[in-house]
């Protein structure tokens, strides 16, 4: 047994290694990271519970033997670390899914798996990345590839969402580190994307169908392997410019709204060719911050969405060709001057430090502060405690003279020297 001071003094040190490397052990959270593997961290984690219960589906060996693939904690290079963006039990049990179509189940889970290691500080202010999901029942991409996921990240807040483009989930615990990978927890479940048909009926464009149905290119569209679809709202399609055109003059334009490769993301100044040897240019305009606006030809993009065979693009205006009113223009919902208020300044200075050097983890404040809290009352206790022995050991009487070696034992035991270094 330990004098009482030893043992104060070891639960106050424990106390500073926990409060000192933010590790919570408040009932409800996470557990410490610790070298697990991803299949493993799920098993200890309350808040994937299930998800857990899912993985136990004998259906899913093979995915959890994805999510598992470090259990020996072998090395592991970094082309072979993967990313799960795993449901909470809410986003599970609210998502109205059947768990029990294994099928969908195992397809579901690896299109919330990324192909590669991403932590949120590589999100700046977006990233797609390649997911595990290939089934050509749900993806229709070249070469067999995985389907994507958009990743964002907001400025001010560093808040994450997932999603593809229709649904998204925001990150509510992030960069929890495994020996094979990084899992962030999410809030919501993110289905993997639909056809292009179904996607224009689910986005209410329909007049986009309606025309594109008409000049027989929707069922190309809908099978081409590796597509870009430029989508004109309903509201596009019934501008006056457009309204006065005869179906032979509409049905010119459409195929300039097709390309006939993946465009994910476009970047300032660059060209592409449509499907009709026309040019499409894309110009990208700061609006503030990181808050960009794309243009493509003479229209704006509103929104991107995946399909299964590549990804939708809504525009607000019917594309033209260049040389005849395809050059960009101001958009009607674009004619606001730009403010100029300090508030505005302010976002854009913002851009000038990352944002994980302005906007501090609250948490490592906490623990820094309370770290450095229980480290005073250790020098303190350690200090005063020894003081009192070795004045009690001084003043003690002995029949025989102790060595300056010996009583340096006796002041230092070895258990208490290793307790220090430790």
């Amino acid at each position: 047994m330990y004098p009482p001071y030893i043992r104060c003094f070891r639960v106050i040190l424990l106390l500073v290694i926990v409060f000192s490397n933010n590790v919570s052990i408040v009932k409800g959270q996470e557990p410490p990271q610790f070298p697990f593997s991803i299949a493993q961290y799920i098993q200890i984690t309350d808040s994937l519970a299930t998800l857990r219960q899912i993985l136990a589906y004998p259906g899913l060996i093979e995915v959890f033997t994805l999510l598992d693939g470090n259990a020996s904690f072998s090395p592991t290079t970094e082309e072979q670390k993967i990313t799960l963006f795993a449901p909470s039990n809410e986003a599970l049990l609210s998502s109205g899914i059947d768990f029990a179509n294994v099928e969908f189940m195992s397809n579901l889970i690896k299109y919330h798996t990324a192909s590669v290691s991403v932590h949120s500080k590589e999100i700046s202010p977006y990233l797609i990345v390649k997911t595990l999901l290939n089934d050509t029942t749900l993806v229709q991409l070249p070469a067999g590839d995985g389907q994507v996921l958009y990743l964002t990240k907001t400025l001010e807040e560093g808040v994450v969402t997932v999603g593809n483009g229709n649904l998204s989930a925001k990150v509510i615990n992030k960069d929890i580190e495994c020996s094979n990978g990084v899992v962030h927890i999410i809030d919501a479940v993110i289905k993997p994307p639909v056809s292009l048909i179904d996607a224009a009926n689910n986005l209410a464009l329909t007049q986009f169908t309606r025309e594109f149905t008409d000049a027989n290119l929707l069922t190309d569209a809908n099978i081409i392997k590796g597509v870009t679809i430029f989508a004109p709202t309903d509201a596009a399609f019934n501008k006056p410019n457009i309204l006065a055109m005869d179906a032979k003059g509409k049905n010119s334009l459409l195929p300039l709204h097709i390309i006939n490769s993946l465009v994910y993301d476009m970047k300032d100044g660059t060209s592409i060719q449509a499907s009709n040897g026309e040019k499409l240019n894309f110009i990208l305009k700061n609006e503030g911050g990181l808050n960009i606006t794309i243009y493509v030809n003479n229209a704006k993009v509103e929104k991107s969405v995946l399909i299964e065979n590549g990804v939708i693009h809504i525009v607000n205006n019917v594309l033209l060709p260049l040389g005849q009113g395809g050059e960009l223009v101001q958009n009607d919902d674009d004619k606001k001057e730009p403010q100029n208020d300090k508030s505005n300044e302010k976002s854009k200075n913002s851009t000038d430090m990352p944002s994980e050097v302005k906007h501090t983890d609250r948490k490592l404040v906490i623990g820094a502060v309370l770290g450095g809290i229980c480290g005073g009352i250790v020098v303190t206790l350690t200090s005063c405690m020894l003081f009192k022995w070795f004045r009690a050991q001084r003043n003690s009487k002995s029949p025989t003279p102790v060595h300056f070696k010996e009583r340096a034992t006796i002041i230092m035991p070895a258990d208490t020297i290793l307790a220090r270094d430790w």
